[in-house]
């Protein structure tokens, strides 16, 4: 499933533009201690993690401290996107191509610049970003909500819920599930604990049950 990128932050109310390299972070202030909480996307490489966290300084906070918040945010909450070819880098890498066509022996060549894959937070990903040779789309690569994994087939729905999540008052990580169905594809446990095998689940959404757990429903 493809993303629009920049439309994705936009959802937050932020007017920001996301590129290779770059960390944005949208924070949710609530009344209360322990209750606030942020959207980081982080974009390294050719890969964008898009995350729920606790707390506002958008980093993993220690055990001691995360156990503290609501069970909704102290499981993991996010989406991997993988960063897609669009037809404006596709230009850029031909016209790169050609140049080395040039004179042979040294002056008629240009530095060869090194794909977004091939180079972590490279030099090359901020001179995409001044030329505007950003990819624009991305591919859903990983899924998951409150350490559950999703399987493809929920990510349009969940991911549609997980936009109507980013422009309101707070983010409810079980709202992510909503009409979402059977269809996880692996549990992982919360508070830090690694999973033991393929823990897979059978989950079912249900609002009036979730309410006090969680904090309650978001206002649509």
């Amino acid at each position: 499933m493809q993303v629009n990128i920049q439309e994705l932050v936009k959802e937050t109310g932020s007017a920001e533009k996301l590129y290779p390299g770059k960390r944005v972070i949208k924070k949710y202030v609530q009344p209360g201690e322990y209750k606030s909480h942020c959207v980081v996307f982080d974009w390294r490489s050719d890969l964008l993690r898009v995350e729920l966290k606790a707390g506002l300084s958008g980093k993993s906070l220690d055990l001691k401290d995360l156990k503290n918040y609501p069970v909704s945010y102290q499981a993991p909450t996010f989406i991997e996107l993988v960063a897609g070819n669009d037809d404006t880098t596709k230009d850029t890498e031909e016209e790169e191509e050609e140049g080395t066509t040039g004179k042979s022996g040294g002056g008629g060549k240009k530095p060869t610049v090194k794909k977004l894959e091939e180079s972590e937070l490279s030099l090359s990903a901020f001179d995409k970003v001044t030329t505007g040779d950003v990819s624009k789309t991305a591919e859903i690569k990983k899924f998951v909500v409150m350490g559950k994994e999703l399987a493809k087939e929920a990510y349009a729905k969940a991911f549609d819920n997980f936009k109507t999540q980013l422009h309101q008052a707070k983010v409810m990580a079980m709202d992510i599930m909503k009409d979402v169905g059977d269809v996880i594809k692996k549990a992982t446990p919360g508070g830090g604990l690694e999973a033991k095998g393929d823990e897979s689940v059978k989950y079912k959404y249900d609002a009036e049950k979730t309410h006090a757990l969680f904090g309650g429903m978001s206002v649509s």
